[in-house]
């Protein structure tokens, strides 16, 4: 179980099967169809880089292990861990400052995106 000081990891898709398995069979069928060829047949400012977008896939399906930041994983230097951890707290929760730190909005902002 991947363990955070903020809790983000525990809703994090990386290494969950079904996710991996949709990036998979996405990949999979980009690869079996003509998208390459299609993408000459729009206007230049509806096309994204089909390369740079399987690019994407790829980093998702070679990056499923990230044992969360209490074990080395996820972002660094990460604010949240820094704090916490200096301060002695499992979690940020745990921190009587928690709503009103400025961390917290990170965590909004990235829960934002998430939902």
């Amino acid at each position: 179980m991947k363990d955070s000081y903020c809790g983000l990891c525990y809703t994090c898709p990386l290494a969950n099967p079904d996710f991996l398995e949709a990036i998979a069979r996405i990949k999979s069928y980009l690869g079996q169809s003509s998208f390459s060829w299609w993408f000459n047949c729009l206007p230049e400012s509806k096309v994204f880089s089909l390369p740079e977008f399987l690019k994407g896939l790829d980093w998702f399906l070679n990056h499923t292990e990230c044992s969360g930041c209490k074990e080395g994983g996820g972002r660094n230097p990460c604010p949240i861990r820094d704090c916490a951890s200096k301060r002695q707290y499992a979690h940020c929760n745990e921190c009587p400052d928690f709503q009103t730190c400025e961390h917290y909005n990170i965590i909004l902002a990235i829960m934002k995106l998430r939902y």
